[in-house]
């Protein structure tokens, strides 16, 4: 270590205590590991426990021209877990700062910190009987909200798009100073909470996907309970269907009927959710056949596609909506059906009887139909956290870590219009280039607007194998060049996209963000070096 280093180490132990500054080199290993090759060291993890330690913390690294990388709770996995965009950046962990405070359940807001997870924030409003529910991600109950919200994740309910859903952050700079954006910065303001904008420019949008600001706390708002919600699933035959169903979708979406996000997955993706990778049916051989396929994919029942989403209001506005539905995707789909919480109650109960009548292993999906349901709802599930173990040819522990048990995981997520053509050129051009790869062309799409539609392309493989993670990332490389030639760009970017964004766009706009505003946030550079950077 530098003598500054040793410096700084010693002003943070001072800060936020010996025990809470961690220079174990199992830790500092761990942090520095994600579900795909890292080359990136941290010398350190502070674990500050409320904003004042952060602001004293950004000022020591300040003071010693140390870099510093924050996390939430570090379970960013696909696209980088804790490992830091540059080397040797001192890992800033959020995760002591987990307080739940000012929930008002007239205007269904609350006010959260990073280190809260959104099974925490689910738990605690159906505790305290809010009649509210969070909207929650197809992630680990345990990853942070903020953590997601700050890379403008996209969910289940009708509140999916969750970055439109906040106000009030309160932001620790690069240089330690603090600030409340919207009307916060106003003491006495009664509307902070409830409108984002404030008075003047805002500048809520800087701090996500940008290495300008370290959130230590922000207002979401929540969705008041329904009178009643309908989960639907359909699936449908023919991969040419995809352009049939977004196109039936997207009027409804459009109108206001269908108001939660939907999701649409291939047989590949649906199968991997329910199984590993069935070695001893392919002999051993990479990529799984198209006849594995379609077995595996019969035992569970689903087709090329399988697809879900919720109806929301009261009981004859989802009645209306039922109908509307059903109109809107005869022809298209083989299969509609609708669950409620009687239904899922008697599935729960009868699960061998109703298998039998439905053709299908019932036991066995009934765990991921339920898990579906319940996010619809806001309740989070970590029933597909084995799906990053789908190439190990071990089981899944009982507790899982894709970090630790070196499983390899890759997300890739374009945008394009919500159109069917679109979203055919998308995953033509995605299939193609996993399978020339050989991996299983893992991918869903999520109806996440009215107007956008994304690509979730997941790369899943097994890290002990080797040349596996080079493989791997040649084929990222090639999804990530040939679907921007084609003009679908990510919404987000994982730490393995970051040296490469580099746009052929308006060089003023790259000028802009990456230069003079980060000279003006933080001249040393010392929040997050390359996060986001073009």
């Amino acid at each position: 270590m530098t003598p500054s280093l040793l410096d700084a180490i010693s002003a943070w132990k001072a800060a936020v205590g010996d025990e809470y500054v961690d220079l174990d080199t199992e830790t500092l290993s761990r942090v520095a590991t994600a579900t795909f090759a890292t080359s990136n060291q941290s010398p350190a993890v502070i674990h500050p426990s409320n904003r004042e330690e952060v602001q004293t913390c950004v000022q020591i690294a300040n003071r010693y021209r140390i870099p510093i990388y924050p996390v939430s709770t570090g379970k960013n996995w696909g696209n980088g877990s804790s490992a830091p965009t540059a080397n040797n950046c001192v890992i800033l962990h959020l995760g002591r700062l987990n307080k739940i405070t000012e929930l008002d359940q007239k205007q269904a807001c609350v006010t959260i910190e990073p280190g809260v997870t959104q099974g925490q924030l689910s738990h605690f409003l159906r505790e305290s009987k809010s009649g509210l529910w969070v909207d929650v991600t197809g992630a680990s109950a345990e990853t942070s909200l903020i953590g997601n919200i700050m890379e403008r994740g996209v969910g289940y309910s009708p509140y999916s798009n969750r970055v439109s859903k906040i106000c009030r952050l309160e932001v620790v700079l690069p240089d330690g100073r603090f600030i409340v954006t919207g009307f916060g910065k106003y003491g006495n303001a009664h509307a902070d909470r409830v409108y984002p904008w404030g008075l003047g420019p805002s500048l809520d949008g800087l701090f996500t996907q940008s290495n300008l600001g370290i959130v230590t706390r922000l207002t979401l708002w929540l969705m008041p309970e329904p009178e009643r919600m309908e989960c639907f699933y359909f699936k449908a035959h023919g991969e040419d269907k995809l352009v049939d169903i977004i196109d039936a979708l997207q009027p409804l979406k459009l109108r206001g009927i269908l108001q939660s996000a939907v999701h649409i997955g291939n047989n590949y993706k649906v199968v991997n959710t329910y199984y590993q990778y069935p070695w001893k049916l392919t002999g051993g051989k990479t990529p799984m056949s198209e006849s594995v396929l379609k077995d595996l994919a019969r035992s569970i029942g689903c087709d090329d596609w399988s697809g879900s989403g919720s109806l929301y209001g009261t009981k004859n506005q989802v009645k209306e909506a039922k109908r509307i539905l059903r109109r809107a995707l005869t022809k298209k789909v083989t299969k509609l059906s609708f669950m409620t919480d009687s239904s899922l109650a008697v599935a729960r109960r009868f699960p061998g009887i109703l298998g039998k009548l439905l053709g299908v292993d019932l036991k066995s999906v009934f765990p991921i139909i339920e898990s579906i349901y319940g996010m619809q709802k806001g309740i989070p599930s970590d029933v597909t956290m084995s799906t990053p173990y789908w190439r190990k040819k071990q089981a899944p522990p009982e507790i899982r870590d894709p970090d630790r048990d070196h499983c390899g995981l890759i997300w890739y997520s374009p945008v394009a219009p919500l159109d069917g053509s679109h979203a055919t050129a998308m995953y033509q051009i995605s299939k193609q280039i996993l399978l020339t790869y050989a991996f299983e062309p893992l991918i869903a799409f999520a109806l996440m607007s009215e107007r956008a539609l994304c690509g979730v392309i997941a790369i899943v493989y097994d890290r002990d194998v080797p040349g596996e993670d080079e493989r791997a990332m040649a084929c990222h490389r090639e999804l990530v060049l040939k679907l921007s030639a084609a003009g679908y760009y990510p919404y987000r970017a994982g730490i393995q996209n970051m040296p490469n964004l580099t746009p052929e766009g308006d060089r003023d706009y790259v000028k802009l963000i990456s230069h003079q505003l980060k000279q003006v946030f933080d001249p040393d550079n010392i929040l997050s070096p390359g996060r986001y950077e073009f």
